[in-house]
């Protein structure tokens, strides 16, 4: 059954929508794309956890109209603990392609930092649209998967000023990916119990030796993947495949 996403408010959990809720533009012509008809029914997600039967009652040129049921909180296609990816800014198709996967992989929330081998660089307008662009990947992945919780995306940082800013008391795993960590993440996975983690991973070219160490004072552990040297989109997606297989998050 197709799942879209269909944001809130909705009615309270368990309560059924007696009255049409009419759809904005995006979503009446994703129904239409999908030809979806009138008295056919599919699956909704408000990105909070809700998720509903959809009815479609209604549908021209312009606009749709549906009526919901069975709304309850349904967060089974969640992680059991929150994942956090703090991501170096890679070319704009490499980002693209590590948010949507990493989606897909459960990801929490996606933090975009410039650093210093960052070859991309974004601000102002420029920040302003890509942000946009990739809360639309966002959605689409969370659609794409069957998840209900659409992740969150932080704003794009400088490096050093994103570290400064942590809570030092912070209950959580801070592992930052390094080629030259003598720990690999498997063992250090294997040592602790799930839990909120934040994965520090550098763009192209990785993190610079003073970075690593900025980071390694806000309390990040280096760790490596081996001793092959990986891309950072695939240090990304093996990563968070590692951490769901050694914790049983899936």
């Amino acid at each position: 059954m197709s799942h879209f996403y269909l944001p809130g408010p909705w009615p309270q959990q368990g309560v059924d929508l007696t009255d049409e809720l009419i759809l904005d533009v995006k979503l009446a012509h994703h129904l239409r794309v999908r030809r979806i008809q009138v008295g056919e029914s599919f699956k909704v997600f408000d990105g909070q956890g809700l998720s509903a039967n959809a009815v479609l009652t209604a549908m021209d040129k312009k606009s749709a109209a549906v009526r919901l049921s069975e709304i309850q909180e349904n967060r089974r296609s969640e992680t059991k603990t929150p994942i956090t990816l703090a991501q170096g800014m890679a070319s704009s198709d490499k980002m693209d392609w590590l948010i949507e996967k990493s989606v897909e992989l459960g990801i929490s929330h996606v933090i975009p930092l410039h650093t210093e081998r960052s070859v991309v660089r974004l601000d102002g307008e420029r920040s302003s649209k890509k942000a946009t662009h990739w809360q639309g990947i966002l959605v689409a992945g969370s659609e794409q998967s069957g998840r209900t919780v659409i992740p969150t995306l932080g704003p794009i940082q400088n490096l050093p000023l994103w570290l400064s800013s942590l809570n030092p008391h912070e209950p959580s795993l801070r592992l930052m990916l390094s080629p030259r960590a003598d720990s690999n993440l498997l063992s250090v996975l294997k040592r602790c119990t799930p839990q909120a983690l934040t994965l520090l991973i550098g763009p192209e070219g990785g993190l610079s030796d003073a970075e690593e160490e900025q980071a390694k004072r806000a309390g990040f552990t280096p760790v490596s993947m081996g001793y092959r040297i990986l891309r950072t989109e695939t240090a990304g997606i093996v990563a968070l495949s590692t951490i769901h297989t050694v914790w049983n998050q899936f």
